[in-house]
């Protein structure tokens, strides 16, 4: 490990808070329509929603830590219309139509996010400058040219697969041997984005409450108790959508467990070093393994790099944002992939968990006949379709029966996660198995 190196994780990220006045802890005991739990880009959407479309309603939002302290505050800020974890895996456990129809709500959530900022003239530093999935080896590419033939044929159009040298005319590589382009995607400022749904449903009226996490929530007399810094907050209807840290509720333990994924940021690059990559197009990079890396340039011109090594924690704990390895990782690859930027210094790390279901599928539902609703299981594709899943819950809070509501996704069965120790026995299977397959892969294996 390198001397210099930190244990201390900075998120780069929250250098782009605005300031504003703290919000204050729920302390006193209370009753509301509407709880809803967790201050991410899912639960505050669902308030903005929800107050937006029933003005009346007493909407509270109880946040453990600030808003945007999880995944939300965390991300890359990849825009992007991947659904799920794979195209493959998606295919293969839920058919082509309904591939089809995720793909569908995913280009939607991104153009809606894209009208939503500009309807309320929002500064998230927003920028559709495509995406770019590259492969390093020979079999990444088969593996990529095979997804774009898939996409193809499920009449998803718009996906270009680029020989080598048409995408080092984007993004210069030594690394590269072929890339799909996929336009319509794009990038934002996680924080700010986070942020400026935080500001829009206080601006409709919820109350959002900080350093409030629940201890307990328990369904008398037709009403859930929520208990949060020893007060209790009464509500006809819950929210649950705290994603990655959904298994800390009582009761929802098996809907999905947590994997933590890291990221570092250099400092800006010069004129001098942008030349040597180009990258004039600015798109969001991933490569083709199981454990991706994805990278991309920031609003002032910084390489963030991400992904690589990550893991699912034993028990779910939540007490690993700080990855030195992982963080080692990240800057070797850095100058793997860009030797011009070889040794370049990297002024941030730190990392984050994101929600996974036992199927690696997005989940949205209602429990309690209907009181009470969830989201969770984004799979770290949660930027474009959150803001969006806030719109279902919406509808499923107020009851209404939608073309939102009527997504394959929504209320599906779902095979529930499995208790300790089976769960992180079965996670540590699956990861090594990824693990081998990028291995092989990585060193030019032709076999799946």
């Amino acid at each position: 490990m390198r001397a210099e190196m930190p244990i201390r994780a900075d998120n780069y990220w929250d250098g782009s808070k605005r300031p504003r006045p703290a919000a204050q802890p729920f302390d006193s005991d209370a009753a509301v329509d509407v709880a809803v739990i967790g201050a991410g880009y899912t639960g505050l959407s669902t308030a903005y929603h929800l107050k937006a479309a029933e003005p009346s309603l007493d909407v509270a939002v109880l946040e453990g830590e600030t808003v945007g302290f999880g995944a939300s505050g965390r991300n890359a800020g990849f825009v992007m219309t991947l659904f799920g974890a794979s195209l493959g895996l998606m295919k293969a456990l839920h058919g082509a139509e309904r591939v089809r129809a995720a793909h569908a709500y995913m280009e939607r959530s991104i153009a809606a996010l894209e009208e939503m900022i500009g309807e309320h003239k929002l500064d998230c530093d927003f920028e559709r400058g495509g995406f770019l999935k590259v492969a390093t080896t020979p079999r990444y590419a088969a593996r990529i040219r095979d997804e774009i033939e898939t996409l193809e044929a499920l009449g998803i159009h718009g996906h270009r697969w680029l020989e080598s040298d048409e995408l080092n005319g984007r993004v210069r590589s030594p690394t590269y041997v072929g890339a799909c382009l996929e336009p319509g995607c794009g990038l934002i400022n996680p924080r700010k984005w986070v942020d400026a749904l935080g500001r829009l449903a206080a601006d409709a009226g919820a109350r959002i409450y900080e350093h409030s996490r629940v201890a307990r929530v328990e369904r008398v007399g037709g009403k859930f108790r929520l208990t949060s810094n020893g007060a209790t907050l009464t509500a006809e209807k819950v929210v649950f959508a705290s994603n990655g840290y959904t298994h800390l509720i009582p009761g929802m333990r098996s809907k999905q467990l947590p994997a933590y994924v890291f990221i570092v940021v250099t400092e800006p690059l010069s004129v001098q070093q942008i030349a040597s990559i180009g990258w004039a197009g600015r798109e969001g990079i991933e490569d083709g393994r199981n454990f991706m890396h994805f990278y991309r340039l920031t609003p002032d011109n910084r390489l963030l790099m991400g992904g690589g090594p990550g893991f699912v924690p034993f028990g779910g704990r939540m007490t690993h944002d700080a990855h030195p390895a992982a963080w080692e990782h990240l800057e070797d690859f850095v100058g793997t992939t860009f030797p011009g930027l070889r040794g370049v210094k990297i002024a941030h790390r730190w990392g984050g968990a994101f929600s996974v279901t036992a199927d690696s599928t997005p989940q949205i539902g209602t429990m309690h006949d209907g009181a009470a609703v969830y989201s969770v299981g984004c799979t770290g594709h949660g930027v474009a379709m959150t803001h969006m899943n806030g719109r279902i819950l919406r509808d499923l809070v107020l009851g209404r029966t939608s073309e939102l509501t009527e997504l394959w996704f929504v209320n599906r069965r779902a095979m529930p996660l499995p208790p300790e120790p089976i769960r992180s026995i079965g996670a540590k299977a699956v990861t090594a198995a990824m693990a081998l397959d990028d291995w092989w892969c990585d060193r030019g294996g032709t076999t799946s």
